[in-house]
């Protein structure tokens, strides 16, 4: 019967490539994927660890459920997020426009997903604690130590600071610089 009409083999054809598409998803080295079943989390594809050898990762072809598993995809490399530019009041009372950024990776894509949604989310609610937490610890020394060796001490003390807020995001901050005193 279906053999006949051309037509109803085409929307066969159609249907299966719809099904098949739907079913298999191609995970990227540098793509870590939340599979979401109707608005709910249920497993992690091509989680980022430590040290892992490229291509020995979880990237590759894999299966879900029919139009019923979304994938959130999240970046496995290392992001940064770039503060504006803002004034700070160091210890001996002189004022200095300071540029910084931190770099971050996302450690915990479920965490990720939950709390923050998406990327965007994530570095937006970066940003302010960024700042927050260079004005902090900038107000605590004067402006000569910033020109020193000590700047090293500063520096990691902002990153720790930075990295108790980013933990509740599932990301773990890798380095904060500053640009531009």
């Amino acid at each position: 019967m279906f053999t006949r009409s051309p037509i109803a083999l085409a929307l066969i054809g159609i249907a299966a490539l719809i099904l098949l598409g739907s079913t298999l998803s191609i995970v990227p080295e540098t793509q870590q994927g939340v599979i979401v079943r109707f608005g709910q989390p249920v497993r992690i594809v091509n989680r980022y660890v430590p040290n892992e050898e490229y291509g020995r990762t979880g990237a590759g072809l894999i299966a879900r459920i029919p139009f019923a598993e979304q994938i959130v995809w999240i970046d496995k490399r290392v992001l940064s997020v770039e503060m504006e530019r803002q004034q700070v009041l160091s210890t001996d009372q002189l004022r200095l426009q300071v540029d910084a950024f931190a770099r971050y990776r996302i450690v915990d894509p479920l965490r990720m997903v939950i709390t923050a949604r998406t990327e965007e989310n994530l570095t937006d609610a970066l940003k302010p604690n960024l700042g927050s937490a260079l004005r902090n610890e900038l107000g605590k020394r004067p402006f000569a130590e910033l020109l020193s060796p000590e700047r090293s001490v500063v520096m990691n003390n902002i990153r720790i600071g930075l990295d108790r807020v980013a933990r509740q995001y599932g990301a773990e901050i890798v380095d904060v610089q500053i640009k531009k005193a």
